[in-house]
């Protein structure tokens, strides 16, 4: 890796406290920066195969969402459009005049209001997993990812937490990949784990994608949230969803060349296209 593809990491202080970012500064600026919005409880750190393929010609961008990875946290339960407020004044104080997002499930509602509310900044978006949630969907997510798991003196607990991670793993997915996942879930505070993922299970994101008029783009990949992203598909107003059944948890790091490939396209100015 070249010094032009070096992932560096600081802190910009936020509305939360401080919030911690990863990013790639090219030499030569070609394209519109990208920020990249993580799944929860995960962190910024799953974009790290990315950031410096895309981060050639770019600048690239990944925080951490407050109370996740290594920022700091709220000290209330935060709502989407709590996060929503608090990335909105990180674009502003990166001096960032016209950006393009990536959402990924949780990731995806922030990347999602921050295009309808600043549609100034925000050109184009992509979101990888944008499930339309209804009372049904809400109850059995919530039993899945709104778990609490107290610690227990025997470590038990680890057990349950790494099952969580383990279990649902992609078709490519090493024990090594679910390692780094594993650790984003035991670092985050466990009465703050399910925090992002709650606020999630309760934004109605089809009035939001109802508001985006950017160029918009859904790849809807296999996992637990497969069925209610479907759903988002009458909501796009400008783009569509693209469905990549052979992508399941994990993609990130084991498609890295291919996601790449896919929001250059799609960013550079040409029609995202189907795999």
């Amino acid at each position: 890796m070249d010094s032009k593809t070096i992932i560096n990491k600081k802190y910009v202080d936020g509305t939360f406290g401080q919030v911690h970012i990863r990013e790639t500064i090219p030499e030569n600026i070609k394209q519109t920066p990208v920020l990249f919005f993580h799944a929860s409880p995960l962190s910024g750190e799953i974009y790290d195969e990315l950031l410096p393929l895309i981060g050639i010609d770019r600048i690239a961008i990944a925080p951490d969402t407050p109370g996740y990875g290594m920022s700091d946290p709220p000290e209330t339960i935060p709502t989407i459009d709590d996060y929503g407020k608090a990335f909105s004044e990180l674009l502003d104080k990166l001096s960032l005049h016209k950006v393009d997002l990536v959402g990924y499930a949780t990731g995806s509602f922030i990347a999602s209001l921050l295009a309808s509310i600043r549609p100034d900044i925000v050109r184009r978006l992509v979101l990888f997993s944008a499930p339309i949630i209804d009372d049904v969907e809400r109850k059995k997510l919530g039993d899945k990812f709104g778990e609490i798991i107290p610690p227990k003196d025997d470590g038990s607990h680890l057990i349950e937490l790494w099952k969580q991670v383990y279990e649902p793993r992609g078709p490519k997915q090493t024990v090594e990949d679910c390692m780094k996942i594993f650790h984003d879930h035991i670092r985050a505070p466990t009465h703050m784990k399910p925090w992002a993922p709650r606020a999630a299970f309760l934004y109605p994101l089809s009035e939001t994608l109802k508001k985006i008029t950017q160029p918009t783009v859904i790849y809807n990949i296999a996992n637990e949230v497969h069925d209610p992203t479907l759903a988002a598909k009458k909501y796009i107003n400008n783009g569509k969803l693209v469905e990549i059944p052979s992508w399941g948890h994990g993609f990130l790091q084991n498609e890295t060349k291919e996601v790449d490939r896919i929001l250059r396209l799609f960013f550079d100015g040409k029609n995202a296209e189907t795999i």
